[in-house]
């Protein structure tokens, strides 16, 4: 670490990417508290299958405080989290998805929210997440059509319902029988994964995994 790095740790000591408090370990990941907190995924509770991904690998669950944290990252311009968070799911990765990829990429947001946001923060966990593997993550989609916030959505057929046809992969070349590594921030029914893998596989990916952030631990109806 640099003299500089030094200084501003101690008049700006960062916050952990999980709790947001003070006390981030000296590579930016967890404090002490979070890394043996109870938001952490394992086991079965780690991996959900879907209806056109195969399965879907998750790292922790969304809730407090991880869910506030998750939402400055998202909302707030808490962009330098990204570093953090795809180092951990780099590691959710290579313990439940190893050797099923030959691509990177990710759910990408609207050319409308990247205008007013800044930026695409699935995108920066998947840079990030694909760095950590030695990998780089390409732009295999885009979203062209309009949708609701999944968020205001209170079923999961009206999610469903709501990204049907919004994403295409404009380069089928690129994703014709390769198996492609899907990440998104958070998973919640699925419903964006979905549609997002089974654009993929109508361009010709041969398979499509994911792997999520957070996974909701409630299950909307």
């Amino acid at each position: 670490m640099s003299l500089i790095q030094t200084l501003l740790n101690l008049l700006y000591p960062p916050k952990c990417p999980f709790c947001g408090k003070t006390g981030a370990a000296t590579d930016g990941g967890p404090c002490s508290h979070c890394q043996n907190a109870a938001f952490w995924l394992e086991g079965a509770q780690a991996v959900v299958s879907g209806e056109s991904f195969a399965r879907c690998a998750c790292a922790v669950w969304y809730q407090m405080p991880v869910r506030n944290a998750v939402l400055q990252f998202k909302f707030s311009g808490r962009k330098g989290y990204a570093k953090a968070y795809g180092a951990v799911l780099a590691k959710t990765i290579r313990t439940y998805l190893p050797g099923s990829y030959d691509l990177i990429s990710w759910v990408p947001v609207s050319p409308e929210t990247l205008k007013r946001r800044g930026y695409d923060q699935a995108q920066l966990l998947a840079q990030e997440a694909a760095k950590a593997l030695g990998e780089t993550a390409l732009p295999l989609l885009e979203k062209t059509g309009k949708n609701q916030p999944q968020s205001s959505l209170a079923h999961g057929s009206q999610r469903q319902a709501n990204v049907a046809g919004v994403y295409t992969a404009p380069h089928p070349a690129e994703v014709a029988g390769q198996r492609v590594l899907l990440i998104d921030d958070i998973l919640t029914t699925g419903a964006t994964l979905n549609e997002a893998a089974r654009t993929l596989q109508q361009a010709g990916a041969a398979q499509v995994v994911a792997a999520t952030l957070c996974r909701t631990p409630y299950k909307i109806p």
